[in-house]
């Protein structure tokens, strides 16, 4: 197994969901330029209707590696990021029918950017989805720029019956940090950006009943190499059922997820104010045996410091995970591997505990610390972030990120292998965002 290869789970905590880089002087004049232009001038606010509305993010990341990390190896121990991303959406509605096209254009350079093209020749992941909807307009040293359409898809929507053919996003289960009932393209625990998920060629149905009750249906095919033929083994199906029992919402799942089988229950309560959700999710190997995840979390609307807030815990059971003090990106379990690969799993230890809090310290400005602690070597990850809005259409964030343990830990590094001295970690990061909507 390639360390480029197991690196894409780590790289995830330093990129968030795509950091990048450019040269100082130009990023900050290209920043400057941005926020006069966004305070200048005014927009329309977002509407439900057949026009075309959009996203322009500007994002520049710090991030600090240790000495003996990899990133020290190849050069770029601490390095200063870039993004500059462009989403356009048009979701026009005629009757029952429905479109959504969403394009993308980003533009990046960094270490990172070098670093996902090394692995990307070395040993190639899977395809995400059936059709490859990207183009690369550049592509030099660390600099990349693509084009691609995230969303692509027509719907026929009834009271009781939605049908969406192409590409769309779904999202599944009831996990804060962790999302094991989720199994497509998950969000990562530190992800910085999470306001859209990467489409997904898809067949989606879902029945609707009176009492509240929903069936969802889904058919993800996929080949298993690019340009190759669709495959049973490299493609998902799976069948997801809501409803109230006992008066609780309860969810079932059942899927077949690259040849594996996967099954899932999940409810939620109440518990005085606070509200409760529990999953049990566990997979059945093609290969044998089988691997049980599950979350279970609870939340709560508080005052602290004389402002609201909504405080949360999540525990995290990860039934792919490994418990061994020695474990290295050489030496990860194969079942363990394919997910990480995949972005369906982020992390390698089997036991996590999460905490945090969403602190609103005025109407415009909102604080939201996260502590994620690894159960079984100890170690911790940090992140904060603030969201200030400063219109309707207009909102800088802030935040860090910040990995604490020791070496031989996931968060203070694991070894590339049993003898390595250089070690896989995420880095520290420090990022700020600018967000126009129009």
């Amino acid at each position: 197994m390639s360390a480029g290869r197991s690196s894409r789970f780590l790289l995830s905590y330093a990129r968030g969901e795509g950091a990048t880089l450019r040269p100082r002087a130009r990023r900050a004049a290209a920043l400057a330029a941005a926020i006069a232009f966004f305070l200048l001038t005014g927009g329309a606010r977002a509407q439900a209707d057949n026009s075309l509305h959009g996203r322009l993010e500007l994002s520049d990341s710090g991030l600090f590696s240790n000495g003996d990390s990899i990133e020290a190896a190849l050069g770029a121990k601490d390095s200063d990021e870039a993004l500059a991303n462009l989403r356009l959406t048009w979701e026009p509605v005629w009757g029952p029918w429905s479109l959504q096209i969403h394009g993308v254009a980003t533009i990046e350079d960094g270490p990172a950017v070098a670093l996902s093209r090394a692995e990307a020749t070395l040993l190639p992941a899977p395809p995400a989805t059936w059709f490859n909807l990207t183009d690369t307009f550049a592509s030099r040293g660390d600099a990349l720029g693509q084009a691609s359409i995230d969303r692509l898809a027509v719907a026929y929507t009834t009271p009781d019956l939605v049908v969406r053919v192409g590409r769309q996003a779904i999202s599944w289960g009831s996990g804060l940090v962790f999302r094991p009932m989720d199994l497509f393209d998950p969000f990562s625990p530190s992800a910085t950006d999470t306001e859209w998920k990467p489409g997904v060629d898809m067949l989606y149905v879902q029945r609707l009943f009176a009492d509240g009750s929903d069936v969802q249906f889904i058919l993800a095919p996929r080949p298993a190499r690019e340009g190759g033929p669709v495959t049973a083994d490299a493609s998902s199906a799976a069948l997801h059922v809501h409803t109230t029992i006992g008066g609780h919402q309860t969810t079932f799942l059942i899927a077949s997820d690259h040849g594996d089988w996967v099954a899932g229950v999940g409810v939620n309560g109440a518990l005085g104010g606070a509200t409760w959700n529990a999953e049990v999710a566990p997979t059945v190997l093609r290969s044998g045996g089988t691997r049980v995840s599950g979350i279970a979390n609870i939340s709560d609307g508080v005052t602290l410091f004389g402002h609201s807030a909504t405080v949360f815990a999540e525990y995290f059971h990860n039934g792919f995970g490994d418990t061994n003090r020695l474990l290295t990106l050489e030496t990860l379990p194969p079942d363990l591997e394919d997910r990480l690969v995949r972005g369906q799993l982020f992390n390698t230890r089997r036991d996590y505990l999460a905490g945090g809090a969403t602190l609103e310290v005025n109407p415009l400005l909102t604080v939201s610390p996260t502590l994620i602690a690894d159960l079984n070597d100890g170690s911790l990850f940090a992140l904060v972030a603030g969201t200030w809005s400063l219109g309707d259409n207009l909102t800088p964030i802030a935040g860090a990120q910040a990995p604490l343990g020791p070496a031989r830990t996931e968060f203070g590094g694991l070894p590339l292998s049993p003898g390595s001295p250089t070690l896989f970690a995420p880095p520290a990061q420090l990022y700020v965002q600018l967000r126009r909507y129009f």
